[in-house]
């Protein structure tokens, strides 16, 4: 036969546990509102549309090339 104590211990173990384990509040997004975080996050953000700024950039001025190549050729056969 099981002692009363030992039971009741059963049962408030794992309201005592659950309640340990509760987080009071709103947690999600809690590290983008510090300060040193937030930057930080901008601050690679930027960093990222620069580059990836500097990548289109340099494309384009690829494609502008092979297109006046292009034209020159388009030329040059027109004039022949």
């Amino acid at each position: 036969m099981m002692r009363p104590y030992q039971s009741i211990s059963k049962q408030i173990y794992p309201a005592r546990y659950i309640m340990q384990r509760y987080v009071h509040g709103p947690t999600e997004g809690a590290t983008t509102q510090t300060k040193d975080f937030g930057e930080k996050e901008k601050a690679a953000e930027n960093r990222w549309a620069r580059a990836h700024d500097v990548e289109k950039l340099k494309m384009l001025q690829e494609k502008q090339k092979e297109n006046e190549e292009l034209k020159r050729q388009i030329n040059e056969l027109k004039n022949k």
